[in-house]
């Protein structure tokens, strides 16, 4: 499946990134609607863990377009390096045709990286389209590089605390599914604080909703069951 995504190139050549928004009508057989936000600055040291996790991700949800359910998904996706736009936008048969155009976007970058930016991207597009099922994931560890991040001395503390305007916690408690992957093993802490104090984490305990944080051992050896079997 995932040499078949990153292989496939039919619509590449044509199909610009801008183009892949989609442009069916969302009626009551719509499908989920899924943001993924890619760290891709320079607080990612592992690349090649950080490519091959979104190259598996983008592959299960590209395989959506097998389940009926499933198959009238819209994803987005938005990388903290050029987080006030969204990257790529699409169905998951549209992923599964362009997704060696999609992986070239997601180009770990000598830059910031600035949650803030991104997620509130996310939250951005949630006040103008309001999906019924919105599922979150964060592929990164957690770590906020804001612009301009030329400034200063560029030293960065870890544990860092989750900015108040990333707000992922507040978008999280609309959610029914939330997967962060590849997180800092200094920041589990202070990501697991952010969302406790926005109740998400009393969701999780009723049931209401599908929740992981995963370190980067726990990511690699969940790859291929990220997205779980609904």
């Amino acid at each position: 499946m995932l040499a078949r995504f990153l292989t496939t190139t039919v619509l590449a050549g044509v199909l610009t990134l801008q183009s892949c928004i989609p442009v069916h009508a969302r009626g009551e057989d719509e499908g989920p609607t899924f943001f993924v936000v890619f760290e891709n600055g320079g607080v990612v040291t592992d690349p090649e863990v950080q490519i091959e996790t979104a190259r598996s991700t983008l592959g299960e949800l590209a395989e959506l377009r097998r389940r009926r359910a499933m198959r009238d998904a819209v994803i987005h996706i938005i990388t903290s390096a050029n987080p006030t736009e969204i990257t790529w936008s699409g169905t998951p048969d549209q992923l599964y045709e362009q997704g060696t155009v999609v992986m070239e976007a997601l180009a770990i970058r000598p830059t910031c990286s600035d949650l803030t930016l991104a997620w509130g991207e996310v939250r951005n597009n949630l006040r103008i389209n309001r999906p019924d099922d919105l599922r979150l994931i964060g592929i990164g560890p957690f770590i906020h590089a804001g612009y301009p991040c030329d400034e200063g001395d560029g030293l960065i503390t870890l544990p860092q605390e989750v900015p108040d305007e990333v707000q992922l916690g507040a978008m999280a408690a609309d959610a029914s599914f939330v997967r962060l992957l590849n997180v800092h093993a200094d920041q589990d802490e202070m990501v697991l604080e952010h969302l406790e104090a926005a109740g998400v984490l009393a969701r999780v305990t009723s049931g209401e909703l599908d929740f992981d944080l995963m370190d980067k051992a726990r990511t690699r050896s969940n790859l291929g069951n990220i997205l779980g079997r609904d």
